[in-house]
C-alpha cells in the first residue's frame, strides 16, 4: 500500500503530539504520587495503570491514525514527542498540576471536615458526663417503665 510523503509527515507530527500527551499523562500520575506520598504497592499500581493505558492508546493510535500500518517513524515520533515534552513543558506542567491537585485536596479536606462536623459534635456531646448519666439512667430492665411509649 502506498502512503504519500504528506500523509507520512502528518502521521509523524501526530505521533509527536501523541508522545507529548503520553508524557503529560505520566506527569499527572507523578504529581499524584508526590502529593499523596505514595510508596510500594500504590506506586506499582499507578505504574501498571500508566503502562496499560499507554499501550492501549498506542495500539489505538496505530490503528486509527496510522491506518494499522506499523511504521518505524510512528515510534520515532512517539519517542521524540516524549523527549520534547520532558525537556520543555514538563517542569511547568508539574508545577501547575501540583498546585491544582494541592488546591483540590485542600478543598476536599475542607468539605469532608464541614460535612462531618455534625457527627463530631454529636460524638463529643455523647461523650459528656451528663449525656452518659442520662443514657445510663435508661439502661436496664426498667426501660419500659421510664418510657411509656414502649408499652404495648
Amino acid at each position: 500500500m502506498y502512503i504519500s510523503i504528506a500523509d507520512q509527515t502528518a502521521v509523524f507530527l501526530r505521533s509527536i503530539l501523541f508522545g507529548a500527551a503520553v508524557g503529560a499523562y505520566y506527569d499527572f500520575l507523578r504529581v499524584i504520587r508526590r502529593e499523596k506520598r505514595l510508596r510500594g504497592l500504590p506506586t506499582a499500581l499507578l505504574d501498571g495503570a500508566f503502562w496499560l493505558a499507554a499501550i492501549a492508546a498506542f495500539a489505538l493510535f496505530v490503528l486509527i491514525v496510522a491506518d494499522g500500518d506499523w511504521r518505524s517513524y510512528v515510534l520515532v515520533g512517539l519517542g521524540g514527542g516524549l523527549v520534547l515534552y520532558f525537556l520543555t513543558l514538563s517542569p511547568t506542567v508539574l508545577a501547575l498540576l501540583g498546585a491544582v491537585l494541592s488546591a483540590l485536596l485542600t478543598a476536599a479536606g475542607w468539605l469532608v471536615r464541614t460535612v462531618l462536623l455534625p457527627v463530631r459534635l454529636a460524638r463529643r456531646a455523647c461523650a459528656s458526663r451528663q449525656v452518659q448519666k442520662i443514657i445510663h439512667k435508661f439502661r436496664g430492665k426498667n426501660l419500659k417503665k421510664k418510657l411509656p411509649f414502649l408499652r404495648r
